[in-house]
C-alpha cells in the first residue's frame, strides 16, 4: 500500500466531523477533484512562453480539431467554448490581429463568415500540446505501464456508467464524424 497523503489527512480531518464520511468514495473523488485542479494549473502555467493565453490556446484546439482544412463558423465556436458570441467576436479579432485567425467569406455562402486557422496559429498550438504531453508524462511517469493501462481502464469504466445515465462527457469533434 501506498503511503499516506495528504487526501488521507483530509479523510481523517473530515471523519471527526462526519461520521458517516465513505472513506473510500470521499477518497476517490477528491483525489480526482485534486488532480484535475492541478492538471488545469499545470495546463496555464505551460502556456508560459508561448505567448497565448488560456482562451487564445482553447479557441486554437477547437479549430485543430475541427479537422482540415481547420474552418470553422464562429458561432459554432462560441458554442464549443461555451462563450457569448459578442465574447467570441471580441477574441478573434484579438487572434486576428495576433496572426493565428484569419477570418473569410464562406465560398459556398458569402453572407457567412468562417474562422480559418494559420499556420502561425498551429505552430503555437502545436508548441503548447508539446508542453502539455510533456507535464502529462511526468505526472503519470510514478506508475508503471501495467498500473498506466490498470487506470485506463477503471476511468473508461467510471466514464462508461456516468455517461449511461446523462449525456457524453466529451462531445464528438467534427472531424470525428
Amino acid at each position: 500500500m501506498a503511503e499516506p497523503d495528504s487526501i488521507d489527512r483530509h479523510i481523517a480531518h473530515w471523519s471527526r466531523e462526519l461520521p458517516d464520511l465513505d472513506p473510500r468514495t470521499e477518497g476517490i473523488i477528491t483525489r480526482l477533484q485534486m488532480i484535475v485542479r492541478r492538471m488545469k494549473r499545470d495546463k496555464e502555467s505551460g502556456l508560459l512562453g508561448t505567448g497565448l493565453k488560456y482562451w487564445e490556446f482553447e479557441v486554437l484546439h477547437r479549430l485543430v480539431a475541427a479537422g482540415a482544412p481547420y474552418r470553422v463558423a464562429p458561432t459554432a465556436l462560441a458554442e464549443w467554448l461555451d462563450t457569448h458570441p459578442a465574447t467570441m467576436t471580441s477574441r478573434l479579432d484579438r487572434l486576428e490581429q495576433a496572426g493565428y485567425i484569419a477570418r473569410e467569406h464562406d465560398p459556398g455562402d458569402r453572407r457567412r463568415l468562417l474562422v480559418t486557422l494559420t499556420g502561425l496559429g498551429r505552430e503555437r498550438w502545436e508548441a503548447v500540446m508539446g508542453r502539455r504531453g510533456e507535464t502529462e508524462d511526468r505526472m503519470l511517469a510514478v506508475l508503471d505501464d501495467g498500473e498506466q493501462e490498470a487506470l485506463a481502464v477503471l476511468l473508461r469504466k467510471l466514464v462508461a456508467g456516468i455517461e449511461a445515465d446523462g449525456p457524453p462527457l466529451m462531445p464528438d469533434w467534427p472531424a470525428a464524424r
